[in-house]
Formats: structure tokens, sequence, C-alpha cells
């Protein structure tokens, strides 16, 4: 794992630990967890986890890491229902979207196995209406399985979001890295451009979450 790889997940974590959502004790549904780095952020709350990947030798890396823990290969390019793996209180996506083929499907199959929250952050486009990119992945164990990778506006991710979960949120804050914007009218020119979003059953009176598409949003720190 590189270093930038690594400050990426610190800051990832750090900001949704700054959310205070309540995830102690949960059921969490783990999609596209890589070689299970991002984990540990769940059991140390005290939740059962269940892990999933769509590359082989990251499903084999995960079980290696977390032998106790339920491991799947599971592509959510692939239209197959996530039944089977059970119903959970929290989905939690981080890193995924942006490398599937259509993310749309992926967000309705993921609303039939949660009863709570599904906590995504991916790689957004710039744009002020509802609509997707797409474009060709990089070759690797954590690029898109399918080579097709897509990039949603925030406006795509919360209308859909809303679509599936009943309510939708952004965060008010982004994670501490140049990767996520904190000016939306003058981004910094990137290649990747990231946000933090909350696909949520029931209405949250969260102050750390907005239903509108904010501007500004200040680095946590």
């Amino acid at each position: 794992m590189t270093p930038s790889a690594l400050a990426i997940n610190k800051a990832r974590q750090e900001h949704l630990a700054s959310l205070g959502l309540d995830l102690k004790g949960k059921r969490v549904l783990e999609v596209g967890a890589g070689i299970g780095l991002h984990t540990p952020f769940f059991l140390e709350r005290d939740c059962e986890v269940v892990v999933t990947d769509g590359n082989r030798e990251n499903v084999a890396e995960i079980r290696r890491r977390h032998p106790r823990l339920r491991v799947e290969q599971v592509d959510l390019d692939k239209d197959e229902s996530l039944e089977p793996l059970g119903a959970f209180d929290i989905v939690y996506c981080y890193g995924l979207l942006y490398h599937l083929a259509n993310p749309e499907r992926a967000i309705a199959r993921l609303a039939e196995v949660c009863h709570g929250q599904l906590l995504v952050e991916t790689c957004v486009s710039l744009g002020n209406y509802p609509e997707v990119i797409f474009l060709r992945d990089y070759e690797g164990r954590n690029q898109a399985v399918s080579g097709v990778a897509c990039r949603p506006t925030r406006v795509w991710m919360r209308d859909t979001l809303a679509r599936y979960f009943g309510y939708a949120y952004l965060a008010k804050t982004q994670p501490n890295h140049p990767d996520f914007p904190v000016d939306w009218d003058r981004p910094e020119t990137r290649i990747l451009y990231r946000a933090v979003f909350v696909g949520s059953r029931v209405a949250l009176a969260n102050p750390n979450l907005t239903d509108t598409i904010p501007r500004q949003q200040p680095a946590w720190r």
C-alpha cells in the first residue's frame, strides 16, 4: 500500500467519524473493499461486518487479513441479487462506485439489502445537472472489473440515492485531502474530484449533512 493510498484512507475515515452518524454495533456490508484496509473502522465500533470485492486476488487477501469474517467475491456490475448476503443496517461503499459501468443498478441492488444508510464516497464530475460520464478505467486489481468507469455529478448522486432510499444527503464538509474540492465554483485543476454522500431510509436530523448541493465544503480538520 502506497503512502498516497494510506493518506486518503486516513482522511476518509477521520471525516466519516466526524459526521456523527450512528455506526456502533451495526450489521455492515462493505462493498469494493480492496484488501480490507477500511474494515477495522467498523470492527473497532463492534460491528458485524460482511466484506466483498470484485477481484479474486483482493478477496484472498481480505480473507488472510480478516480470517474470522465472511468475505465474498461480488461484482456489482453483474445483475445478481445480493440478498444471499443478508440484510444490513449500513452499507459502506467508499472508493467503488466510480469503477462501475452501471452505477444506478449498483445503487438499486444495494438498496435491496440495506434498511438503514448507504455511505458513499466516489469520484464525481463537475456539473450542475443529473448526468453520468463514462470512460475507460485503468487496468489493475483496484480498478474496474469491466474496464468501464463512471463519473456521476453530485446532483445525479443525490437524486439517485433519494430515488432508491427515500432520503439523500451530502456531507457539509470534505475529507482533508486534495482530491476533495472545497470550492466547487472555482475547483483546483485535478484528475479526480471526490465527494461523500449518504442515502437513508429515514430522514436524518444531522447538522453535518445537507440535502442541497453545497458550493462550498470546507475540509474537516
